[in-house]
């Protein structure tokens, strides 16, 4: 792991856009999840929804399923999930994926060995999880350093802002942006964020 100091160096000479990003987020504060099936259905309840009603519905699930496991999850009625404002959508995604964590389909001592492609592909195998909750995971969960969710809305309002480009930038463009701050892109998203909130 290289240090924040040594990363933002690297930044500042890839990119000098990126001076004032960096003056205005004095502390940065990393977007952290847990590692395994916690932080995974937490991204789920994330997908689409504010961080403030996505908490708000995490921590009344945190309430009812303790510890917090797969196990223990397949043990509440789906009424009671639906009560915490769990969508049935998302109540079904969870399910999944806990089943597939009962059976032995997911494990993530194996997962969290596999490089960052090998990785989303097999996330994404599993229904409700999309390229944006397996970036997430990655650069949240298992802090891996040159992570760039390009699906992340509040990413390309904020890489619009920093360009000062007229309009959103696509996925792709987005993309082609975030080359330079290779291999470090995770701080910057972490920066953007903090910026952003």
């Amino acid at each position: 792991m290289t240090s924040q100091k040594e990363q933002l160096s690297y930044l500042l000479k890839s990119d000098k856009d990126l001076k004032e990003l960096i003056k205005s987020v004095p502390k940065i504060v990393p977007f952290k999840r847990e590692k395994g099936f916690e932080g995974l259905v937490r991204l789920i309840c994330e997908q689409q929804l504010s961080v403030a009603s996505a908490k708000a519905i995490f921590d009344r699930l945190a309430k009812i399923v303790s510890p917090f496991e797969a196990k223990n999850f397949l043990k509440v009625s789906k009424k009671d999930l639906q009560i915490t404002g769990l969508s049935r959508q998302k109540i079904d995604y969870c399910s999944g994926l806990a089943n597939a964590c009962i059976a032995g389909d997911l494990d993530f001592t194996t997962l969290h060995r596999m490089n960052d492609e090998d990785l989303r592909k097999e996330l994404c195998k599993i229904k409700g999880i999309g390229k944006w909750t397996a970036d997430c995971y990655m650069l949240a969960s298992l802090k891996r350093e040159d992570i760039w969710p390009v699906g992340d809305l509040g990413l390309q309002i904020s890489v619009q802002k920093l360009k000062k480009l007229s309009n959103r930038p696509s996925e792709m463009e987005l993309e082609e942006i975030s080359i330079k701050w290779k291999p470090y892109r995770t701080l910057v998203a972490n920066m953007l964020w903090n910026s952003y909130d």
